[in-house]
């Protein structure tokens, strides 16, 4: 009684005054206090309200709560459990959460508070988890100027081929074989001197 002011307060004294038995426990006084001071039709309209309930822009928690709180008002004749839960489901705004509670169909209105929390909450850690920045990959190391590397074992094998030469020619200067006449190196008179597979000594005519 200390903490009321004004009007109620004069009335809590007022009656104590009167009958120092008039509150008996805390629940009596509370519900005089409540029918002599709280406006007329309030249960009433929280009753209209919670039937109207709509989720919006709110999160689950902040529709949740509002529900609760509605819900608590209206003492007088109690709203039943199931009206409870289908006004709960049906002022959710469509989405993941409202497909998923009409799927499940919990019995009770916090059971079905639970789970909308627990689905809301599911799909922000996912949506979290997807928005994640992945590493880039690492850029391949590029040479700083100059001219790039060549393997060039096919390149000399090649070279090295030609230099060797055909292995199944001969030639008609040396009678050597590998090499054409105009790639031979042998002096001339060493040439001349030897016989090609005929017989005759180059430079002569035969008899």
């Amino acid at each position: 009684m200390s903490c009321l002011g004004g009007r109620a307060r004069s009335w809590a004294y007022g009656r104590r005054l009167t009958d120092p038995t008039c509150f008996s426990t805390y629940e009596v006084f509370k519900e005089e206090l409540r029918q002599a001071f709280e406006p007329p039709q309030n249960e009433f309209r929280s009753r209209a309200e919670f039937l109207d309930l709509q989720q919006g822009k709110h999160d689950v928690h902040a529709y949740a709560q509002r529900a609760r709180y509605l819900v608590s008002d209206i003492v007088t004749n109690p709203i039943d459990e199931a009206t409870k839960v289908v006004t709960f489901m049906k002022g959710l705004k469509d989405g993941p959460v409202k497909t998923y509670l009409f799927r499940e169909y919990p019995s009770t209105l916090e059971s079905a508070i639970t789970l909308a929390m627990q689905e809301e909450f599911s799909l922000r850690q996912a949506k979290l988890h997807v928005n994640v920045p992945r590493p880039m990959p690492r850029p391949m190391a590029k040479p700083s100027g100059g001219p790039e590397p060549m393997d060039l074992s096919s390149a000399t094998a090649a070279g090295s081929q030609q230099r060797r030469g055909p292995t199944n020619v001969r030639c008609f200067r040396s009678g050597n074989n590998g090499h054409y006449a105009r790639e031979c190196t042998a002096p001339v008179q060493a040439a001349k001197g030897r016989r090609d597979d005929t017989g005759y000594r180059h430079g002569q005519s035969k008899n």
